[in-house]
């Protein structure tokens, strides 16, 4: 096992006092919130099985090789909690769009959550802080970093601390940083990056992953909440401005975030919401990768989102937290 894959799972992790709240602007969800009476807490995620193992390396072994003169882009889906659709509906369309309008297809890895009430019921991997790492570890060997573009696209529940919400079932949880994703990504040895974290707080992770060949995109500022991430319809507000609208209108990536902070604005409005101002930073050097690797895209038609919210979705079934003080708007 190469030694930043090895590194990555075996480091230890600070016990943290947080409790779960309740997010109202993401129909009311958990997030995990700071609170000064609530004991340490540790990830309560297993670790990947034998089974979980295997499919994952089947699936890196399965990615189509760098092409040497052509710029490639790979693609990482996250769907971080497995009571949600929205976050497993939007990992799940992005297989779909990267495949029909950025020429990649089989160049992408899903890591989702509980993926049984997807249409076609593939098994995938659970979307956890070790199989994120091992990911990013298979895909850093696969595309070449000056080259190719990696897209990572993280979809969950935000915490206030601006961590993502990991949750593969009862009583397993864990979280993702922005520093632990800056360390898998380094470890990893990514070059150029594209990364999207729609979750609440999630601006949080724009000071730590800058960099001059990244481009960094979040739902939120780090201290707003994002909407629609319940079970109260088919995308989240963000996801469904960015990935469904914003990029079968364009393949520049920094003009579909202005799009869809745009039309996120107007739905805000139109509901009555406090602003979730959407985040944006790009270094210099990603521009002209992407540029160039546009410029090699074929000519493609829109792509349908499948996924119809059912209003019956709304009363199903979720795990119970053990704590949920109610949610202050900031």
């Amino acid at each position: 096992m190469p030694a930043a894959l090895t590194a990555s799972i075996r480091r230890t992790r600070q016990p943290r006092a947080i409790a779960l709240s309740c997010a109202l602007a993401c129909a009311i969800w958990p997030a995990l919130a700071q609170t000064p009476d609530t004991p340490p807490w540790e990830p309560t995620t297993p670790a990947l099985d034998d089974r979980q193992q295997a499919l994952l390396e089947d699936m890196l072994a399965r990615l189509p090789p760098q092409r040497p003169g052509v710029a490639d882009v790979y693609v990482l889906g996250v769907a971080g909690d497995a009571d949600e659709d929205v976050f497993r509906n939007e990992v799940a369309y992005l297989r779909q769009l990267s495949a029909r309008r950025w020429d990649a297809p089989g160049r992408m890895l899903a890591l989702v959550n509980q993926p049984d009430t997807l249409p076609d019921k593939a098994p995938l991997p659970p979307a956890t802080y070790e199989s994120i790492g091992r990911a990013l570890d298979g895909l850093g060997q696969v595309l070449d970093p000056r080259e190719d573009v990696l897209f990572v696209y993280l979809s969950s529940h935000g915490l206030d601390d601006n961590s993502l919400y990991l949750h593969t079932g009862p009583d397993q949880e864990d979280y993702l940083t922005p520093e632990d994703l800056a360390q898998l990504l380094e470890e990893a040895g990514i070059g150029n990056a594209v990364i999207v974290v729609s979750a609440c707080y999630s601006g949080g992770f724009v000071p730590v992953l800058k960099a001059a060949n990244r481009m960094v995109i979040t739902a939120a500022r780090s201290d707003r909440p994002s909407f629609g991430c319940g079970n109260t319809d088919s995308a989240t507000w963000f996801g469904r401005a960015f990935l469904v609208e914003a990029l079968n209108a364009t393949d520049d990536f920094a003009a579909a975030f202005a799009m869809a902070r745009a039309s996120v604005r107007r739905r805000e409005k139109q509901e009555g919401e406090l602003p979730s101002h959407p985040q944006f930073a790009a270094g210099k050097a990603i521009a002209p990768v992407l540029a160039h690797w546009r410029a090699g895209l074929p000519a493609s038609a829109p792509v349908p989102y499948p996924f119809v919210h059912s209003p019956a979705e709304d009363s199903s079934s979720h795990t119970e937290y053990p704590h949920q003080p109610d949610h202050q708007n900031p």
